[in-house]
């Protein structure tokens, strides 16, 4: 928003929601939250004047010809699937070791996934490894996750980071271990991928390193992750910086009530 006058200063700083929320459109084909910050489009030729965040698998020849070429465009970039993806940073440490060498996969740490043509096998022992008589296409270690995590990113800093303990989410805070390792991983992905918005879903070992597990769109996000993302684009977008009022009462929402 542009303010144009000391009313108008006044209310945004003193307490008035309508001169924050309303002022980001999300394109998605999901459904939304009822009290989203958002306001929700399903296609470009809804789009108005504002800036908008791409959260769906939409063609971007689509997006491109829409005749709005000044738009604002927010995660102009499509994730592919999960494998795909995850197999381009193989050999940054983290992501579980892998070797092609059969011979080579009994240095690994067990269990390890063997995986093939006709699929994969899991071998939690090197014992039951060298019983079997199959070939595969590459050997990985399997990682059996002490701590689940999904970082909630905005380009290469985290905005929100939770532990996901039996649907319960915890806040670990953005200065946390966690946090630091999603940044580390962060820039790494950014070398190759444009990505504005997105989750990180990270694994802690036994051993305490941190793996990526995942890279996913900004989707199916909660009341406090939505919010969050809200005022990172605003602020990003706008210049302007959200009054501390109302980011006081987005950290204070409680997802798990």
């Amino acid at each position: 928003m542009n303010i144009r006058s000391f009313d108008e200063f006044e209310s945004y700083s003193n307490g008035n929601e309508d001169n924050i929320l309303g002022r980001i459109q999300i394109l998605t084909n999901e459904s939304v939250l009822e009290n989203s910050p958002f306001v929700k489009v399903t296609s470009m030729d809804e789009a108005q004047d504002l800036p908008i965040l791409v959260c769906g698998d939409f063609e971007w020849s689509t997006i491109n010809e829409s005749g709005k070429p000044g738009l604002k465009v927010y995660n102009s970039y499509n994730i592919k699937t999960k494998g795909d993806l995850l197999k381009k940073f193989v050999g940054e440490s983290f992501i579980p070791k892998m070797v092609k060498d059969r011979s080579k996969a009994k240095k690994l740490s067990f269990p390890i996934v063997a995986s093939g043509k006709k699929g994969s096998t899991t071998y939690n022992t090197p014992y039951m490894f060298n019983k079997s008589e199959n070939d595969y296409v590459s050997y990985q270690e399997k990682i059996i996750p002490k701590t689940k995590y999904d970082v909630l990113m905005f380009k290469n800093k985290p905005i929100c980071v939770y532990e996901k303990i039996n649907d319960m989410f915890k806040d670990r805070g953005l200065k946390s271990k966690i946090a630091e390792s999603a940044i580390k991983i962060a820039k790494k992905i950014l070398e190759s991928h444009g990505m504005d918005a997105y989750r990180l879903k990270i694994y802690e070992s036994n051993k305490g390193g941190h793996y990526l597990g995942g890279i996913h769109k900004c989707s199916d996000l909660n009341e406090r992750q939505s919010n969050l993302l809200y005022i990172a684009l605003y602020e990003d977008h706008y210049g302007y910086a959200v009054p501390t009022w109302f980011k006081n009462k987005i950290n204070s929402i409680d997802v798990n009530n």
